[in-house]
């Protein structure tokens, strides 16, 4: 039988974690799929236990790749290897909610569907859950159309650091009528909580140092790949200016909380600036940017004209 779904995961120092992840693979009902483990530069057989465990419930494939590239390299070469049209991540430390998980997030597709993002539960490390939704940030809870990848030529970049960024802004970017993101309220992935996660923990040096170069690194790929292919409508410079709007708030969130990082942000800002908002005309940006900022969760009177002063200071940033 020809499976539906290729589930992507990468997998590096998993050992821990990845039964639990892999259990919760297993107990998936009404719906075809294989499992890729995209083992990133770990010693070669170092997992093939689990085939032992778990060739009895699904089908899973294990490949090795030669050196430690990041997640998002795993999941690119996951995705070249892997022949199935719809295509999901699940990373080795997490877990599906139920035995309907891929299920749901497989449903909603019909022709006018190109990528389905269900919501999620990000545990904190109280161990309260947090409802994540209409979410295009993280791969949890994401199903893609095989085609509408390759027609646009949608790719991980190859950094460590907000790749997910990069793959999900080239999809909103393409996305369109006839090739709709469908926002589904269906919960069907958990996020689960890591001592050990950068990511996760209140690091300022990874929450404003690596997550703002990882973000910003991103984002430049994403849209000039996008702009590559003659796109750049209002669509795409709404994105753009949202982008640069969210590292204002970052800014602002540094001033707080750690402002001996304001530099950091602001460099990358100037890279940012420099590589995409000039890209977005005038007239678009003073028809937009108000609204843009309120969305960002900007919304008294004042954050406007602060912005705008931003702007001024990060076009003038390192210039003598």
């Amino acid at each position: 039988m020809n499976k539906q779904i290729a589930v992507i995961m990468p997998v590096y120092k998993a050992h821990d974690t990845i039964k639990r992840t892999l259990s919760s693979i297993a107990m998936q009902s009404h719906i075809d799929f294989n499992v890729y483990l995209m083992v990133d530069g770990e010693e070669e057989g170092s997992y093939d236990y689990l085939h032992d465990l778990f060739d009895n419930l699904i089908d899973m494939n294990i490949y090795y790749l030669s050196k430690n590239a990041g997640p998002g390299v795993a999941r690119q070469q996951g995705i070249e290897i892997s022949k199935e049209p719809y295509i999901t991540f699940i990373d080795a430390d997490d877990t599906y909610l139920s035995s309907l998980a891929l299920y749901y997030q497989h449903k909603p597709f019909d022709d006018n569907i190109a990528v389905v993002s269900c919501s999620f539960l990000e545990e904190k490390s109280d161990y309260n859950l947090h409802l994540r939704e209409n979410d295009m940030v993280w791969m949890h809870g994401k199903m893609y159309k095989r085609s509408f990848l390759e027609k646009y030529g949608i790719a991980f970049n190859d950094t460590r650091a907000n790749e997910d960024v990069g793959f999900n802004t080239q999809c909103q970017c393409f996305a369109n009528e006839h090739e709709q993101i469908y926002l589904s309220k269906d919960t069907t992935y958990l996020w689960q909580w890591r001592d050990t996660s950068i990511v996760r923990s209140d690091n300022q040096s990874y929450a404003f140092n690596e997550s703002i170069d990882g973000y910003v690194t991103n984002k430049i790929y994403a849209f000039n790949r996008v702009i590559a292919q003659d796109k750049l409508d209002d669509a795409v410079k709404f994105f753009i200016l949202c982008g640069l709007s969210h590292l204002f708030r970052k800014y602002l969130i540094a001033m707080m909380k750690a402002p001996k990082r304001l530099r950091h942000i602001k460099k990358w800002a100037k890279v940012y600036y420099d590589e995409l908002y000039d890209k977005v005309d005038q007239e678009y940006k003073d028809k937009a940017e108000a609204s843009i900022i309120y969305k960002e969760g900007l919304r008294k009177p004042e954050h406007l004209d602060e912005y705008k002063k931003w702007l001024k200071m990060i076009s003038r940033y390192g210039n003598k």
